[in-house]
C-alpha cells in the first residue's frame, strides 16, 4: 500500500479556493486548503482572535486596542500610538493569512475578517453545545452527538497564550460554556446486573 501525499501547501502567498478554518480552543492554530496557517506573534494571536470570534463582524479600533491593552486605553492615547500598533499587527496578520486569500479588510471604524462563523472552533463549540442544550429533553440521543461533537473540538484553555483582557475574558466565558456542558452530558448508562 503506498502513503499518501500530504497536500501540496503553497510556498508563497496564493489564494485558495477553501477558506480559513482557525482553531483558539486551545493553542492558537489555522489551515486553508489542508495547510497549516502561521497564526503570529502572541499579540498578533489575540488580534486574530477578537477578529475570528466576532466572525464577519466589523470590530472597531478602539474594541481591538482595549482588548489588547485594558479598556479606555484606546481614548487615553492623545499620541495614537496604540492605533498605530495595532494597525501594523494586522498589516502582520493580513500577510500571515494571504495564502487563504484576502479575508482581513480595513474598514472605516476598524477591522473586519470575512469569515463563516462555521470556520471558528470557539463558535462552533458555542452552538453546538446550545443546539444540545435545547434538544435535550425532546430528543436526548440528538443532544447527546452533538455534545460529542462539541467536545471533539475542545483541546485545552481556550485562547491558550494569547494575552490581554479580551483573551481573558474569553477564557472565563469559554470555560463556562464547557462547565455547562460537562453538565448536560449523559452520565453513562447504568451497568445491568
Amino acid at each position: 500500500m503506498r502513503p499518501t501525499a500530504a497536500p501540496q501547501c503553497p510556498t508563497e502567498a496564493t489564494a485558495t479556493a477553501e477558506p480559513p478554518y482557525l482553531a483558539f480552543l486551545g493553542r492558537t492554530r489555522g489551515w486553508s486548503g489542508g495547510c497549516p496557517l502561521l497564526t503570529g506573534s502572541p499579540r498578533q494571536q489575540a488580534v486574530l482572535a477578537m477578529l475570528a470570534l466576532r466572525a464577519g463582524q466589523e470590530v472597531s479600533a478602539e474594541e481591538l486596542v482595549d482588548g489588547l491593552y485594558g479598556e479606555g486605553t484606546y481614548i487615553e492615547d492623545r499620541w495614537g500610538w496604540t492605533a498605530e500598533e495595532l494597525r501594523r499587527e494586522a498589516d502582520r496578520l493580513r500577510a500571515l493569512l494571504a495564502g487563504s486569500a484576502e479575508r482581513l479588510y480595513r474598514t472605516e471604524e476598524g477591522y473586519l475578517l470575512d469569515i463563516a462563523p462555521d470556520r471558528v472552533d470557539a463558535i462552533a463549540f458555542e452552538r453546538l453545545v446550545g443546539a444540545a442544550h435545547a434538544l435535550r429533553t425532546g430528543s436526548p440521543a440528538d443532544a447527546a452527538d452533538l455534545l460529542q461533537r462539541a467536545f471533539g473540538l475542545w483541546r485545552g484553555t481556550p485562547l491558550s497564550g494569547i494575552p490581554g483582557p479580551f483573551a481573558e475574558g474569553e477564557r472565563i466565558r469559554l470555560r463556562a460554556v464547557h462547565r455547562i456542558a460537562a453538565e448536560l452530558r449523559p452520565l453513562d448508562p447504568p451497568l445491568a446486573w
